[in-house]
């Protein structure tokens, strides 16, 4: 029985021809793909060039979301979550080629590094199980199929789990954007590492903070050292007092190597210990959230329309 509320205006999938700017329970009745390349007539010949282990390959659009759908997710997660994943990594390329190359990469539209674009998994039938197939026919299914929100691609992106509820990018990146707000998201206790923990030295701590915020006091016990903290609605620090230094949850996570935002702290003598919810950014798509939605039943476009609200699903074309 479904007793997940979705909210806000739903998918519809309609043709679209966009102007040629190119330049995480197993169903295990799901047929296997064919061991041929992904093709579709919505995107043949459209192409795109991705900086794969520092050297810049123009290869087919589906190709590349085969790559990235198998590097970022599991193959035995159900086939409607994996669908909702690769509509969201071609969206995102998508979306990456619409903007321009960047100056970390000029020679190509996305790079495989993931804190930047997306990851990438070169040669994937040859390097991956033979669950491989499932993801092959995820992408095939979807083939050429985006996420648009007033006539554009969208910025689709995704991590591995949320808290209770995703991030909107107002409070993670200070940018309202109408298909990435905050949505309710069960499931994610279903993630080996939903929970977690980053224990540090008390001295090992003061020499991190040392190196990034200088003027930041983390003298005397640990106990002292935080104060103040911003939270967003989905749970995630916003912003933090460190050492009597106003700094961001991003920072914070980023320093310290936390799985979130979403932390609490607990403190010794000589030490302090970050405890954390979910893993990733918790904007978009949560993996294991899809997962869940897809046991109980939702399809991978009703999935797209709970994770990106105001968006419409429509056909891709090289034409």
């Amino acid at each position: 029985m479904r007793r997940l509320l979705l909210t806000g205006v739903g998918l519809v999938l309609v043709l679209y021809l966009l102007p040629v700017f190119y330049p995480s329970e197993t169903d295990k009745t799901e047929p296997q793909a064919p061991a041929e390349s992904v093709t579709a007539a919505a995107t043949d010949g459209v192409t795109i060039t991705v900086l794969v282990n520092g050297k810049a390959q123009e290869m087919p659009l589906e190709t590349y979301v085969e790559g990235v759908t198998a590097a970022e997710i599991v193959d035995d997660f159900p086939v409607e979550a994996i669908r909702a994943q690769a509509v969201a990594a071609r969206t995102y390329a998508v979306y990456k080629q619409s903007r321009g190359r960047p100056a970390e990469h000029p020679d190509a539209d996305v790079c495989d590094d993931y804190s930047h674009c997306a990851a990438y998994q070169p040669d994937a039938v040859k390097t991956f199980s033979t669950g491989y197939s499932r993801i092959r026919k995820a992408v095939k299914d979807t083939a050429g199929q985006i996420l648009t929100c007033d006539g554009a691609p969208i910025a689709a992106v995704f991590h591995c789990v949320s808290g209770p509820k995703t991030e909107s990018a107002a409070d993670v990146w200070g940018e309202d954007i109408p298909y990435l707000q905050s949505v309710v998201s069960p499931g994610g206790t279903q993630y080996a590492g939903y929970e977690s923990e980053v224990t540090l030295t008390a001295d090992a701590f003061r020499e991190k903070v040392a190196q990034t915020l200088p003027k930041a006091d983390v003298s005397g016990t640990p106990d002292r050292w935080f104060a103040s903290s911003v939270r967003s609605a989905a749970g995630g620090v916003k912003t933090v007092k460190l050492g009597g230094v106003t700094v961001e949850g991003t920072a914070v996570r980023a320093l310290f190597g936390l799985q979130s935002t979403n932390f609490t702290i607990t403190t010794t003598e000589d030490s302090i210990t970050f405890h954390t919810i979910g893993y990733g950014h918790g904007v978009g798509l949560s993996q294991y959230g899809a997962k869940y939605m897809a046991e109980q039943g939702y399809d991978y476009t009703e999935i797209l329309a709970h994770y990106y609200p105001n968006t419409e699903l429509r056909l891709e074309s090289g034409e």
